[in-house]
C-alpha cells in the first residue's frame, strides 16, 4: 500500500493534539518514501525561536544531535564503494597512532557498529574542557580501549572523529568539507551543515541543556559550531532529512560515483554487524544488534517495522527511521532534551497502520540518541 496525505490525516491530527496539549513546544513530522515527501507538519510554538516574527515550518532548523551519525557514516561509505577501505581493514592502516598491542585489531567495521572499545568523551568533559575539534581527535586517538574489540556494544559518538580523520588522510578534506562535497550538495540538503548561521533559515533552540538564555545559548552555538563533531553536530531540516532518506532508497550514479551510496552498500550499512555481544540499552544489560552507524530498532525491541528497519535517533528529540520493505522514510522532530518519546512512537505506529499494516508493541524507544 502507497502512502497519501489523506491516509495520514489521523497521525498529523493526533501530533497535533499532543503539541497543544502542551506534550512538547515543538512537534515536527514528515513521512516520505523513494520519491520524496508525502507529508509534513510542524505544531506547538516556541517563542524563543519566533524573533523577528519568524515562524518554525519544514524548512526550519533543528539541531539534529545523534542523527549526524548515520549521515556523516553514509558519506564515509562511499570510499567502501570506492574500494578505497574495507570493513575489516584495521584503522592502523590510516592512523598509525593506533598501531599499538592493544588497539591494532579494532577495524572499520567495530568503529561503525559501535564495537571498537574506544570509550566516549563524557559531555560534563566536554563542557568542562571545551576542547578542540582537534582536541577531541586527539582524545579518541589516545584513550586507552575500555573492552577487547568485538566482544561488547557500547554507544560512542568520539569514534567518528577517527572516522573523519581516516576521511582527511585519504582526501584532504576536513570532516565538514568532506560532507558537503560527497554528500550534502550532490544530493541538494542545501539546509544541512554543522553551522546553522550560514542557511538562512529559523533556527529552533534546544529546551533543556542549561542554555535558555539566549546570551548562554550564543556561546553554546559558537562552541558547537566550532566542534563540527562528526558523530552529533548536524542542524538540518525536515525536507532534508526525507530527501536523504528518500535517496538511500532510490540511489543514482552521478559523476561516476553513487549518491549517496549504492544498494548494495545500504543493504550492508543495515545488516547486523554487532552479532547479539553484550551492551546496555536503556540501563539494561542485554543482546544487541546493530548495524553500521545505523540502529536495528526491530531486531532488539518488539517493535513496528520490518527486520530490514534502520533508525537513528537524538538527543534533542529528532529521529529518522527507514523500511526499506515498505519504502518509508520517517522524520521526526522535537527541540527538547531527552524527551518523552511516547508521541513519536505513537506517530510511527500510526503511520504503519496508514500502510496497512496492524504494528506491534511500541513502548521501547530504539537504539539511538
Amino acid at each position: 500500500m502507497r502512502l497519501t496525505q489523506a491516509g495520514l490525516d489521523g497521525v498529523f491530527e493526533r501530533l497535533a493534539q499532543d503539541a497543544a496539549d502542551g506534550c512538547m513546544s515543538v512537534a515536527a513530522l514528515a513521512v516520505g518514501d523513494e520519491r520524496g515527501l508525502v507529508r509534513k507538519g510542524v505544531f506547538g510554538s516556541d517563542a524563543a525561536a519566533r524573533r523577528g516574527r519568524a515562524t518554525i515550518d519544514g524548512e526550519s532548523l533543528f539541531f539534529l544531535a545523534s542523527v549526524t551519525k548515520p549521515i556523516f557514516a553514509t558519506a564515509f561509505m562511499q570510499l567502501y564503494d570506492e574500494g578505497l577501505v574495507a570493513l575489516d581493514d584495521p584503522i592502523c592502516r590510516w592512523l598509525p597512532e593506533f598501531d599499538t598491542r592493544q588497539k591494532r585489531a579494532v577495524t572499520v567495521r567495530h568503529l561503525l557498529a559501535h564495537t571498537s572499545g574506544v570509550p566516549d568523551v563524557l559531555p560534563d568533559t566536554i563542557r568542562r574542557q571545551r576542547p578542540s575539534a582537534a582536541g577531541m581527535i586527539q582524545m579518541a586517538l589516545s584513550a586507552p580501549l575500555a573492552f577487547e574489540p568485538g566482544t561488547r556494544w557500547e554507544y560512542s559518538s568520539a569514534t567518528f572523529y577517527l572516522l573523519a580523520e581516516i576521511c582527511r588522510r585519504l582526501t584532504g578534506l576536513d570532516a565538514a568539507d568532506y560532507l558537503d562535497q560527497r554528500l550534502l550538495v550532490p544530493l541538494g540538503m542545501t539546509d544541512t551543515g554543522f553551522d546553522p548561521r550560514r542557511r538562512g533559515r529559523t533556527m529552533v533552540p534546544v529546551r533543556g541543556v542549561g542554555a535558555d538564555n539566549p546570551i548562554k545559548r550564543f556561546f553554546l552555538l559558537r562552541f558547537v559550531v566550532a566542534l563540527g563533531h562528526p558523530g552529533g553536530g548536524l542542524w538540518g531540516s525536515l525536507d532534508d532529512l526525507v530527501r536523504f532518506g528518500s535517496a538511500l532508497l532510490a540511489p543514482r550514479r552521478q559523476e561516476g560515483r553513487w549518491i549517496p551510496v549504492s544498494r548494495k552498500t545500504f543493504a550492508l550499512m543495515g545488516e547486523d554487524h554487532a552479532g547479539g555481544v553484550p551492551g546496555v540499552i536503556a540501563g539494561e544489560e542485554r543482546p544487541v544488534r546493530h548495524g553500521l552507524a545505523w540502529g536495528k530498532p526491530t531486531l532488539n525491541h518488539p517493535i513496528a517495522g520490518s527486520p530490514r528497519v534502520v533508525d537513528h535517533g537524538g538527543a534533542t528529540g529528532t529521529r529518522l527511521w527507514i523500511d526499506p520493505d515498505t519504502r518509508l522514510v520517517f522524520v521526526y522532530f522535537t527541540n527538547q532534551w531527552q524527551p518523552d518519546r511516547g508521541p513519536e512512537l505513537t506517530a510511527l505506529r500510526g503511520v504503519y497502520e496508514a500502510l496497512g499494516i496492524t504494528a506491534g508493541a511500541t513502548g521501547a524507544v530504539p537504539v539511538g540518541g
